[in-house]
């Protein structure tokens, strides 16, 4: 077991401090909520715009994903696109009617600058979520959303934690949905498992084995810590892991299943759930490795989650994510979450 279990927080690596550091983070943004202007703004509905545009990049792409799912499920014309390829292949999607809905933790990233100088000639409205208010994201939109997690200086954390939490606050503002406690209720719920934070990372290191090939699968809005979860142990361990859904895995890459293969399923919707059990099953008749993330289906290689509940059960799905990364990052003999080759803010397109 790594030394790490007896220091104090500061002398835990920098990544591993933005980890524990999430359930404080998070109660900044709750305590502190979307701001006056975009509470205003978001209680006006979004019925008035003829089509709504999420988009960003890397962690902030995925963590919009549930609150798109939640405005596609309520009826309205939006489009999830990332933003390279909006700016790019697609820009005609955006129209001086349109809803451009930014999320972006620096607010500074090559792809999100070029896209707000693109943006000028039918000029849509610009809705941003962003941590770094003097960014040119914050100064070029119409509404800012301040994400309150504070200075991040290694592999997306809290600031992730705080979009996912952010974006569906906006989207319950948005669609006139009733005030709920499940955010506030995780605060605590995250404290307790990170409290705890050693002894789940030991536990998911050694549900994973060794594998020659790591893949986490997810349905729905599970998918946007899948695919987070995947990015960031590339990022912070500098280890190759990949994201489907559940059955985009059933069409051609559960024929590469075998003994080496691990793979982390995510528990998600409890309508799906038989889905992705029957799948587990068939993955470990192939002779691959099943590591369950859930709180529900009684599956015999499960790990719990954080008890969260609501929107707050994504937040909860991403935390033996990140404590993966760091169990593979000291395998590797490396500090987890220090970047070798790029910088915390993209800015090359």
């Amino acid at each position: 077991m790594p030394d790490s279990l007896e220091q104090p927080l500061e002398q835990l690596p920098r990544y591993v401090q933005d980890i524990l550091e999430q359930p404080p983070a998070l109660r900044g943004l709750l305590t502190a909520g979307l701001g006056s202007a975009a509470t205003t703004f978001l209680s006006q509905g979004l019925a008035g715009f003829d089509r709504i545009v999420i988009t960003g990049m890397g962690a902030s792409l995925y963590a919009s994903y549930p609150s798109y799912l939640r405005l596609a499920r309520a009826g309205l014309p939006v489009w999830l696109v990332e933003t390279g390829e909006l700016l790019h292949d697609v820009p005609e999607l955006v129209t001086g009617r349109s809803l451009l809905w930014v999320a972006s933790q620096s607010g500074e990233s090559a792809e999100v600058q070029a896209l707000l100088e693109q943006c000028v000639n039918p000029r849509p409205t610009v809705l941003g979520i962003v941590n770094n208010t003097d960014s040119a994201l914050a100064q070029a939109a119409d509404v800012v959303i301040e994400l309150h997690a504070g200075e991040e200086r290694a592999v997306s954390t809290r600031t992730y934690v705080n979009t996912l939490a952010a974006s569906a606050l906006a989207v319950r503002l948005a669609l006139g949905e009733p005030e709920s406690t499940d955010l506030f209720a995780a605060v605590g719920a995250v404290q307790r498992y990170l409290d705890d934070w050693r002894a789940h990372a030991d536990a998911i290191g050694d549900a994973i084995s060794t594998p020659d090939a790591l893949v986490i699968l997810a349905r729905g809005a599970s998918l946007a810590a899948a695919g987070t979860g995947a990015l960031i142990i590339k990022e912070a361990a500098k280890y190759h892991a990949e994201a489907l859904s559940t059955s985009q895995f059933r069409h051609g890459p559960l024929e590469m299943v075998a003994v080496g293969v691990t793979v982390v399923l995510l528990e998600g919707d409890r309508h799906t759930a038989p889905l992705g059990q029957r799948l587990a099953d068939d993955i470990r008749r192939y002779g691959g490795r099943v590591v369950w993330l859930g709180q529900t289906v009684p599956d015999p290689d499960a790990l719990s989650l954080a008890a969260c509940r609501g929107a707050a059960r994504h937040i909860a799905e991403i935390l033996p994510l990140q404590l993966l990364s760091v169990v593979l990052a000291e395998r590797a003999g490396i500090e987890p979450g220090v970047f070798r080759h790029l910088e915390k803010v993209t800015r090359v397109l």
